[in-house]
């Protein structure tokens, strides 16, 4: 609805949710002015919901929720070492154990004939890798198909998407397993304490600010170990699903991956970190994936003084919405924008993209954290399934449709069957 408006009305839209005023802006330099050279802060009449919807809570008041700008920028220093590429590198044994466990699964109903719910595969492989590699976990989800996590996940998230949308409509949020959370965050620190040899994992980095840090409590711990959990698996998963149905629709792109995994791995089925950067096409592919079909769809943000944003004055406390699904099919920037073309972000046509219509991972001073883990996990994940199986969309399978849960998801999922490749 809100792209049909703009193209009405222009890149400055108004609408009222009772008496509150949102904004919608669809103009790169609109965009860049309120998330960069304003550095609007977040929405905390949003933002409030996904910590806490309807009062009970979630997200609580992790790093992604944090509206003070200079609380979260002092918050975010500390982490991001946990977070950076040098740290990463040395977890792709965790990421490729998680990944195992995915294939062999896999390939007990490789037979081509059984169909097969990759979206749900997907959430269940992020899940558990963002357990074993980040917090030396084992959540079981991709054995065990009555795990509570990601009903747990699923649940949470309609009931934030309803509370934003209705302030009347009710469901209880609280069925994330919090207990579990602080259970091992508490004996990870007790292990610590005695001295024990603990993996050098993210959770590892976060008790060591904790240390430092005396204003960090092990509430503060919970929420951004529930932040990045569902963060990280819901986004990524969804990236997976929405790349593996592009790639399967176009067997040009499919068979240019394959070569080159060929030429990078080889017989090789382990991933280590040099091959990453090799698999350019891929990379490729997963950054058109990212612009088609974005998890997040928009960010939200509120003006704390008047501001003139277009031409229009908006008031102090104005909702600014900028809508990240809209800039990445922008015609003014993207030509061709519907079409599936990886080759726009090929070296030679890097520089041919306009500023401020791209950004999967937010924009400005408040990115996601969490990206270069979701692009190491999403590259190593797809080579590795593409590498091992083939994979056809089952018939009836039509454009693939956007389904709204705070994130999007692909509505029904994607159905495959799978063979392995040295199959005749």
């Amino acid at each position: 609805m809100i792209d049909e408006l703009h193209s009405i009305h222009g890149p400055v839209v108004l609408l009222w949710a009772y008496h509150n005023p949102f904004t919608f802006v669809s103009d790169p330099e609109l965009v860049r002015k309120c998330m960069i050279t304003l550095n609007l802060p977040k929405n905390p009449r949003v933002y409030g919901h996904l910590g806490y919807p309807f009062g009970q809570r979630m997200g609580g008041c992790g790093v992604l929720n944090e509206v003070d700008h200079e609380v979260w920028q002092k918050r975010r220093a500390l982490l991001n070492p946990a977070f950076h590429r040098r740290y990463l590198m040395n977890l792709m044994s965790a990421f490729n154990n998680s990944c195992d466990l995915f294939l062999a699964k896999m390939d007990q109903v490789a037979d081509g004939k059984t169909i097969v719910d990759m979206a749900q595969e997907f959430a269940r492989v992020t899940l558990d890798a963002i357990g074993k590699v980040a917090f030396n976990v084992d959540v079981d989800t991709i054995k065990d198909a009555n795990s509570p996590f990601p009903s747990a996940i699923s649940k949470c998230l309609k009931g934030i998407q309803e509370s934003l949308r209705s302030p009347f409509w009710r469901i209880s949020v609280s069925t994330f397993p919090f207990q579990k959370v602080w259970k091992m965050i508490c004996e990870r620190q007790e292990a610590v304490l005695r001295g024990e040899d603990t993996p050098p994992d993210i959770l590892a980095h976060i008790l060591s600010v904790a240390e430092k840090e005396s204003s960090i409590t092990v509430n503060d711990l919970v929420d951004d170990f529930v932040t990045f959990f569902v963060a990280g698996q819901e986004t990524t998963s969804n990236q997976l699903s929405f790349t593996l149905y592009e790639i399967l629709r176009h067997p040009d792109v499919e068979n240019r991956i394959l070569q080159e995994i060929e030429a990078v791995l080889g017989s090789r089925q382990l991933v280590e970190y040099k091959d990453l950067g090799n698999l350019q096409f891929l990379g490729q592919t997963l950054k058109e994936s990212l612009r088609l079909h974005p998890p997040i769809s928009g960010t939200t943000r509120v003006t704390t003084k008047e501001e003139n944003i277009g031409g229009h004055i908006l008031p102090a406390g104005t909702s600014v919405n900028i809508s990240i699904f809209i800039m990445h099919r922008f015609s003014e920037a993207w030509k061709e924008p519907l079409k599936f073309d990886p080759d726009r972000f090929s070296p030679a046509a890097k520089g041919g993209i306009p500023q401020n219509v791209y950004f999967p991972f937010s924009l400005g001073p408040r990115t996601c954290i969490g990206q270069t883990f979701a692009q190491i996990e999403a590259r190593l994940f797809m080579a590795r399934l593409l590498q091992e199986f083939e994979l056809t969309l089952c018939q009836g399978q039509g454009e693939i449709k956007h389904e709204e849960r705070l994130t999007l998801r692909p509505k029904g999922g994607v159905l495959c069957t799978l063979k392995r490749r040295n199959e005749s």
